[in-house]
This record gives structure tokens, C-alpha cells and sequence, in this order.
């Protein structure tokens, strides 16, 4: 802390800052009076433009923390409990990677749609998974109805072993999903699978051309996240249409999916083997809104799995504006599910262009069996972009909503319900900020650690198209992953 004497100003210790808030004003002699004052702030000898003036209040000039620490190169943390300020240092982009020439998939399509990313302790520091999703896909709106056009409908969906070097992410193997032995897909006649929607309550599908897609695949997955249990070498999987967790063995053949309970009677002609283990109530996401990031903890005894977007509990509408996401938690010695926890989203009336329903969590990355890396992200791209963090969200002193009746109204619950009620979401701690970073894209969907401090992200391109009017369009997005190098260990 420092302190600025009318028109000195102090340094202590290269940080200047004091912070006066609503509680220190409070405890200030109700006689004392605040003077706007027009000091000139300078850094290394850059001068700091505030968002608001210091002030001067007995004799001493306060100036707003969080201005100051981002021109000091510093992020900043109110403890509210604790009535404490913390701050820690930027981390920065080391290296990028681009997937140059990425290999045809049909037609004009081209390997992309990157939604997760994984690395493995055994393998070399540059060596990672990534995983595609139901392939290329984009909104279509036919006869008033908005739905889902599927360009590819026989695309198989797969995950790949990746290698970053030289700027470049090459493709080491190409991985397709399958189903056990001696099992037909009901699309591919083989014993790949697509990523179709498994029935018509899923999502309104077209073909290309906007007619009506005939074809389901009870076994289809829209896959979004990828996680590995090194007690038995097998991957754990995250997908969005029941939404569902798929355990996969390294080869890609399904072992088995998990989906909430009541789904399993609906998915009649699967032939993967289906428990509804999973709480009925997450066949109430939003469509295209289900299982998103999924982690296993690094001793393989907890798996942990988001829903991409507060759900349509008790309604849409009350989705729409709720700021409570849920994330299960699930304990791999016996595949039970044992914990449901609230994870509080920003509140998206601080920033400009953000509407409530659309930050969503995108990727989780478990550090033990009660932290996790949470991507938080808004739909937002390039200078625009609000909301593109990294988040530690601790659980140890969460409320485990397994059972209980909030969890059939936590997205209906206001944060004052929330105290109200004495319900505490996950902790949350700002590791890296994105946006600040220069971040350019849309969808920051995959997010792994190597090491102790360094973090890798990767985009989802969406295969470089997009529907605008009813006609496929080229983005010209490109796949690129950045290594983000840290301050302080990650713990």
C-alpha cells in the first residue's frame, strides 16, 4: 500500500494504491469530504488513463485499484468475506500454433471444430489430444422452424493425437469412435458412428439444402470435451444431445454412455450400451446447451462434467437470465454420481453487448479431486470480446446440491436467494484473462495444463463455415492453439 499526500505521491515497495470502497467509507468521519482532483498518473513513464478521477479526502488522493493494477501489469481481487485486496501478475502468450492445409473431410469441408483439448503427463510437453465434434453443422431456419443443417450427415465422428512444433499443429492419428464389437450404426453401416442427433426431440435437423433430414443416429454423439483416467488408460468423453458422458477405450470403441434417467427408454435401437444413471433432471438443458467441459482429476478418483449454459429449470425463460451453471461430479470407483454444485457466471449487466445466456463454460481442467480450471466465455470475438477467462474454481466449500430441492430451481434462484438460502457456489479465482491478452476468436473451447505453469487453448473453428441467410459461408477462421505461460504455479 502507499500513500498520496496532496500533491506527492509515494511509492512503496514499486506499487502504488490505495483503495477506498463502500466498506472503508463507511469507517471515514462522516465529516470528511471527497475533492475530484486531475493528477497526472504515470508507470514506467507511460502515463495511466482511470476511468474515474482520484480523489482527495484529508489530505490524502486515492485512486481506483483496478486501473491502476492493469497498468501496473496486475490482476486484482476483492475478497468481500475476507475484506482483502489481492493481486498477482499477468501471465502471457508464449507460442501459437496454426493447423496449416487441414485435410478434406467432403466437399468443401476441411478437418477442424477442435472442442477440447487434452494432455497426458506421459507424453512429451508438446503432444496433446483434441477432439471434434458432430462435424459441420449450422443454423437454418426452414418454414419458421430453426433447427440444425447437417452438409455431412455420414461425417464419423472422431478425436485426434496432435503434435504442436514449429508453429504448426500436425495430426499424428486420426481417431474415429465405434461401437463394440459385432455392432452396426444405423447410418454408417459400419461400426463407426455420425454426429446426427439421436432422435426428433433433439434438434430440428435439415440436409444441406434445408429438406428435412430424414435420417437419426440413436448412437450419434455431439461431442465436446475429452478427459483421461489414468487408473485404467480409457477416456472419458462429454457430449451434448441427453446430454451424456461416453467412456472410450484408447482405440475409440465405446465402453459404455452415460445419460440422465428416463433417457435410455427413449434411445431403443441403440447399440451402445446405455445407463441412465445420470440426474433426470439434465434432459432440461437447452438444446445444443449440454454437456460441455468435462476433467478427471490427476489420481483418477473424481470426474468432474459442466453443462454448457444454465438450464430451462423450472423454464427457457428462467434459463435465459440465471446466472447458475451446474457441474456433477462423479466418483470413478463405482461411476456414481456424488456431488451437484453451482458455478456462479459473471453477471453479464457489467458488460456491454453480453446477454446472461450466452457466458457459458466451455472446457474444465481438474487440477485434484476439488479444484478445477473453469473457461468461461461469452459469444463474442476479437476487440468485442467482454468475457474469455480461465478460472480455479474451488469446490472444498460448495454446497452439494445432490438431491436437494434447490436443485430443481437453482437456475430460478437470484444471488440474494443464494445467500438467502446459505448455498455457496465454487470459488472462484482469475488465472488468465483472454480477452486481455488479445484473444481474436469466438469459441475458446479447449484448455489443458502442462506442468505447473502452463496452460494450452485451442479454438473451435466450426470447420470454417457458417450459415448467414440460409447460405453456407466461408469464415476463414483457422484452428490455433496458444501456450500460456504463468506467474505462479498452478495448485
Amino acid at each position: 500500500m502507499a500513500f498520496f499526500t496532496k500533491k506527492k505521491l509515494l511509492l512503496v515497495g514499486g506499487l502504488a494504491v490505495l483503495l477506498v470502497g463502500s466498506q472503508a467509507a463507511q469507517a471515514a468521519e462522516a465529516t470528511l469530504k471527497a475533492v475530484s482532483v486531475q493528477f497526472k498518473i504515470f508507470v514506467s513513464g507511460k502515463e495511466v488513463k482511470l476511468d474515474k478521477d482520484p480523489v482527495v479526502i484529508d489530505g490524502s488522493t486515492y485512486l481506483p485499484v483496478r486501473a491502476l493494477s492493469d497498468a501496473l501489469g496486475q490482476y486484482v481481487k476483492w475478497d468481500d468475506a475476507s475484506k482483502t485486496i489481492s493481486l498477482s501478475s499477468f501471465p502471457a502468450i508464449s507460442n501459437e500454433f496454426t493447423l496449416k492445409n487441414p485435410e478434406s473431410i467432403g466437399k468443401v469441408y476441411k478437418e477442424g471444430g477442435f472442442s477440447s483439448l487434452l494432455h497426458l503427463p506421459s507424453d512429451p510437453d508438446n503432444v496433446f489430444y483434441a477432439l471434434a465434434d458432430r462435424g459441420p453443422n449450422g443454423d437454418l431456419t426452414v418454414d419458421g422452424k430453426a433447427g440444425k443443417a447437417f452438409p455431412l450427415p455420414d461425417f464419423e465422428v472422431r478425436f485426434f493425437k496432435i503434435e504442436l512444433v514449429a508453429g504448426d499443429i500436425k495430426i499424428l492419428e486420426t481417431i474415429k469412435l465405434q461401437l463394440p464389437d459385432g455392432k452396426i450404426d444405423a447410418v454408417t453401416k459400419k461400426s463407426t458412428i455420425t454426429g446426427l442427433p439421436n432422435i426428433k426431440g433433439d434438434e430440428v435437423a435439415f440436409n444441406e439444402d434445408g429438406t428435412p433430414l430424414s435420417t437419426y443416429d440413436p448412437d450419434g454423439l455431439d461431442l465436446e470435451g475429452i478427459s483421461y483416467n489414468p487408473k485404467d488408460d480409457t477416456f472419458w468423453m462429454s457430449e451434448e444431445y441427453s446430454p451424456s458422458l461416453v467412456h472410450v477405450k484408447r482405440d475409440g470403441t465405446i465402453i459404455a454412455r452415460y445419460v440422465p434417467k428416463g433417457v435410455k427408454e427413449k434411445l431403443v435401437n441403440a447399440q451402445t450400451p446405455i445407463f441412465d444413471t445420470l440426474p433426470a433432471i439434465y434432459y432440461k438443458h437447452v438444446s445444443n446447451r449440454g454437456f460441455e467441459g468435462v476433467s478427471i482429476s490427476p489420481d483418477g478418483s473424481s470426474l468432474f462434467v459442466a453443462i454448457q449454459s444454465p438450464m430451462a429449470v423450472p423454464d427457457k425463460k428462467a434459463g435465459d437470465t440465471s446466472r447458475q451453471l451446474r457441474i456433477l461430479k462423479m466418483d470413478l470407483n463405482t461411476q456414481a454420481v456424488v456431488g451437484e454444485y453451482a458455478y456462479t457466471a459473471e453477471d453479464a449487466t457489467q458488460y456491454p453487448k453480453v446477454a446472461q445466456k450466452d457466458l457459458v463454460i466451455s472446457e474444465l481442467s481438474a487440477l485434484s479431486n476439488q479444484v478445477v480450471l473453469v473457461d468461461e466465455r461469452d459469444k463474442l470475438a476479437g476487440a468485442e470480446a467482454q468475457i474469455k477467462r480461465i478460472y480455479r474454481a474451488d469446490f472444498t466449500n460448495a454446497t452439494n446440491l445432490l438431491g436437494t430441492e434447490v436443485s430443481d430451481t437453482l437456475e430460478s434462484l437470484t444471488m440474494d436467494a443464494m445467500k438467502e438460502k446459505k448455498i455457496n457456489s465454487a470459488e472462484k479465482t482469475l488465472v488468465v484473462d483472454m480477452a486481455k491478452l488479445g484473444y481474436k476468436y469466438e469459441k475458446l473451447e479447449g484448455m489443458t495444463v502442462v506442468g505447473k505453469r502452463q496452460i494450452v487453448v485451442v479454438n473451435d473453428n466450426d470447420y470454417d463455415v457458417s450459415y448467414v441467410d440460409g447460405k453456407l459461408v466461408l469464415t476463414d477462421v483457422p484452428t490455433q492453439a496458444l501456450t500460456i505461460e504463468l506467474a505462479a504455479d498452478l495448485k
